[in-house]
């Protein structure tokens, strides 16, 4: 097998990682919606109407971005076949630029993010006396945990390929 085959062999593998990425956020999301229904359904008191209300709302927003996560996967699938079907060279060119800026700005994204959020989630859990609004920031946390998880389990991929790539 050629270089070249090798680096879209693993640009492949890297589409279906990111795939599956896709697919975690949809079943977060389906999972706080159920986690919803359930709530809704249980002794409803001010905290869990907060953490209902969030659970839906996250978990609409969640299937809408995980399901056009996956559809921009299919096309950035069939978008860079074709410029590798054109010049292999130039393929790789675009990957390791494309791939060396996801690798330096995921994880200053994801730290400053996840450290200002969870500074503010914290502050708000603790100075919110409502209920539904300390439910409501249960909920967030939440979700803030989900997708940090989720969102390095999807950094892996990213370090695989430009690894590949720059071998």
């Amino acid at each position: 097998m050629t270089e070249d085959m090798e680096i879209m062999k693993q640009f492949e593998i890297y589409i279906a990682a990111q795939r599956a990425t896709g697919m975690q956020i949809i079943i977060f999301g389906v999972a706080l919606l159920l986690a919803a229904i359930l709530l809704h359904f249980s002794q409803l008191n001010p905290i869990t109407q907060g953490l209902r209300n969030s659970f839906l709302v996250i978990s609409i927003l969640l299937l809408v971005s995980g399901i056009g996560f996956v559809v921009n996967q299919k096309s950035l699938l069939k978008t860079k076949t074709e410029i590798y079907q054109a010049d292999p060279s130039e393929f790789k060119n675009q990957e390791v630029e494309r791939m060396e800026g996801v690798n330096k700005s995921v994880p200053k994204i994801i730290l400053g993010l996840s450290i200002v959020l969870t500074i503010i989630l914290l502050v708000l859990i603790l100075w919110i006396k409502q209920p539904l609004w300390r439910g409501v920031s249960y909920g967030i946390s939440i979700y803030f945990l989900g997708l940090l998880i989720v969102e390095s389990i999807s950094y892996l991929s990213v370090k695989t390929y430009l690894n590949a790539l720059l071998n």
